[in-house]
């Protein structure tokens, strides 16, 4: 399910913060929320909190480099560019203190919904493109002007991720797969952020290129002498050599007897998996529902197939068909916690609210700090008419997250029923 992920990185995109607003070059830098000791709060699916803080402001070659690290681990840099924002990913086995590294443009201005780019330095090369602007809810609160990002491997059709930001804010949540994180809370720092540097990509490259870069280089100009051996062949040659080995092949194939069965090939049931992912996202959800019934029939072992077509089922309005593949995903992994929760709301939607109460209990059996459970869990006791009880945890999960935007309209909701 994760092969991307595993055949190129993608982690920096989840702490891809400190970008955005809609400016042009000649942008205020104070309107850039890159400045020396901010803070940003995240959480994950699970409950998890991570902080990403930008620490420092130093100097290489002429270029400021905006320092940054995710809880206190190894830092890396953000450029502030006339172009937009870049992130410099210093290579591992570097020496403390020394950038040269991986360069991603990850913020190109303007920023309207349409604008493409591409970010030819990193590993693997990655494409972008702003798709939407307009309100996002996270735990934080709800902001008014977010704009919608995804981002793909260049040689990709399918967007592997999105990520939503607010000018002058930064990244609001991002989402990849089943993996969603939003922040919780923020603080911007009264210091300066550095001015826009006119530097290119390309320069940029070239200035803090990895420290292997050399050896590439070498092995490059190899490379390019052998090449001109090649070329200096007669070209006819060349092309006999290619058609012979051609109709080599295809005896070959023919010999043998090759056929290949697509249906069966883990590589495409994979990126069929990808695809069906990318569908429920957009709210096509009968379309992934009938690729992810063919996935789930050929590998019922798969948990996350399961939990997918469950997510498909609910929101077409099949509830009993969703609690059914999200039992049997959990049955795989117990451990899906925002499945077990998805399993809750279902069956608050078919008004089984001690069903919904069990499942929640489950959760909150191993975080009793999850806030979202706890909401639920006065959502259940409400649909069982204990108003009084379902108060105290309305209360509770306000207490642990006080932006929590949905348990305060059910506080509200209820106060107000009982007035």
């Amino acid at each position: 399910m994760d092969t991307c992920l595993r055949r190129f990185p993608v982690f920096f995109l989840t702490i891809f913060l400190v970008l955005l607003p809609i400016v042009d070059a000649a942008a205020k830098p104070e309107l850039f929320p890159l400045s020396p000791g901010s803070t940003w709060t995240y959480r994950d699916l699970e409950g998890n909190l991570e902080t990403l803080a930008i620490s420092q402001v130093l100097e290489t070659k002429g270029i400021p480099l905006i320092e940054a690290s995710y809880d206190s681990n190894r830092p890396f840099y953000y450029i502030l560019g006339s172009e937009g924002i870049f992130r410099l990913q210093p290579a591992s086995g570097n020496t403390p203190g020394d950038p040269r590294g991986d360069l991603t443009l990850l913020l190109r201005w303007p920023l309207d919904p349409g604008q493409t780019w591409q970010s030819p330095w990193s590993d693997p090369p990655l494409s972008f493109t702003v798709l939407d602007r307009g309100p996002v809810k996270v735990a934080a609160g709800i902001f008014r002007d977010g704009i919608k990002i995804g981002y793909r491997p260049v040689s990709s059709p399918i967007y592997q991720g999105y990520i939503w930001f607010e000018p002058g804010i930064g990244l609001l949540a991002q989402e990849e797969s089943a993996h969603r994180t939003e922040l919780v809370s923020y603080s911007q720092s009264d210091l300066l952020p550095p001015p826009p540097v006119a530097v290119t990509g390309d320069k940029l490259a070239d200035i803090f290129k990895p420290p292997n870069a050399a050896k590439n280089e070498a092995s490059t100009g190899s490379l390019s002498r052998v090449k001109g051996l090649l070329v200096s062949a007669p070209f006819y040659l060349f092309m006999l050599l290619v058609f012979l080995g051609l109709v080599a092949g295809v005896a070959y194939l023919n010999s043998r007897k090759v056929e290949m069965d697509l249906q069966d090939d883990p590589d495409v049931q994979e990126g069929e998996a990808t695809l069906a992912s990318a569908m429920v996202r957009e709210g096509l959800y009968k379309d992934a529902s009938e690729i992810l019934q063919r996935l789930t029939a050929k590998h019922p072992q798969w948990p996350d197939l399961a939990a997918l077509l469950g997510k498909a089922y609910r929101e077409m309005g099949q509830f009993q068909e969703a609690c059914l593949e999200y039992k049997r995903a959990l049955a795989l992994n117990p451990a899906m916690a925002k499945v077990r929760l998805d399993l809750v709301k279902t069956y608050l939607s078919l008004s089984e609210p001690a069903r919904a109460l069990e499942e929640v209990e489950t959760v909150l059996a191993d975080n009793q700090g999850f806030a979202d459970a706890i909401y639920l869990k006065g959502e259940a006791l409400a649909s069982m008419g204990l108003e009084e009880e379902a108060l105290k945890y309305f209360r509770k999960a306000l207490k642990i997250n006080p932006s929590f935007t949905e348990a305060q309209n059910a506080l509200e909701r209820m106060l107000s029923e009982s007035d």
